[in-house]
């Protein structure tokens, strides 16, 4: 059997797998008003730590999702830790089951371009209510990519397509959201440089060997990562719904 990389972070429980780790997620949504009848959903939400966080640090009424099984079972224990719990379901956000207009906030860090993009964020804007905010932490090429480095993240990372920055505010726009804003840009070299970290290692350090193929999946993101770093980053990038 082979293995993806979103199976090698659903094993491993994998906390912040994305650029930035736990230090940008706590800093996102710092501006924004929120309260403890804010609704959010945590689309994407792997172990729950995002979901954990925001509880702790807002006590909103938050809503957290993952089409694994594992990942949801690991972010149900989280919740069951807090006075104030999140609640946690199986869920595709390329069809969600909830209400139009439900939400304030979206939440979704290095989901969306594991998925058909177009059909994910249609989705996030129906459950948005009116002025209703998207925050994303996608992985994005930059101009200097070559056709073969994109079709080489493509096949390991099993993706439709990899966007540059123009291709995720025109899909945005294209999904109804008018507002886009480039919050933060950044290559993997430059964020190396930084001192960022390429998403939480932590568990990496101790990974189950009983599980040689799917550590190698992790082993595998990282050098890819590092090969091409020059050449792919992330994007920080709010967007309102109008």
């Amino acid at each position: 059997m082979k293995y993806s990389y979103e199976d090698a972070l659903a094993y491993f429980q994998v906390p912040f797998a994305h650029p930035g780790g736990k230090q940008l997620t706590s800093e996102l949504l710092i501006n924004e008003p929120i309260t403890t009848e804010t609704t959010i959903l945590d689309a994407g939400c792997g172990t729950g730590s995002t979901s954990y966080l925001l509880s702790d640090i807002y006590s909103a009424r938050i809503e957290a999702i993952d089409k694994h099984a594992e990942m949801v079972q690991a972010a149900r224990r989280k919740a069951s830790l807090l006075t104030k719990p999140f609640h946690v379901s199986v869920g595709n956000v390329e069809k969600l089951s909830f209400s139009d207009q439900q939400f304030d906030l979206i939440l979704s860090e290095s989901v969306i371009v594991f998925t058909n993009v177009a059909n994910t964020l249609k989705e996030f804007a129906r459950v948005l209510k009116d002025k209703g905010r998207l925050y994303l932490i996608e992985m994005t090429k930059e101009s200097s990519m070559t056709s073969e480095m994109e079709e080489e993240m493509k096949a390991f990372y099993q993706l439709e397509k990899l966007l540059s920055e123009k291709d995720w505010t025109k899909a945005l726009d294209t999904a109804g959201f008018k507002k886009v804003e480039v919050l933060k840009a950044s290559t993997i070299a430059e964020m190396i440089a930084e001192g960022v970290k390429m998403g939480d290692d932590s568990s990496h350090q101790h990974i189950k060997l009983l599980k040689e193929d799917l550590s190698q999946v992790l082993i595998d993101h990282y050098q890819l990562n590092l090969q091409l770093s020059n050449h792919l980053g992330y994007r920080v990038i709010r967007a309102m719904k109008t």
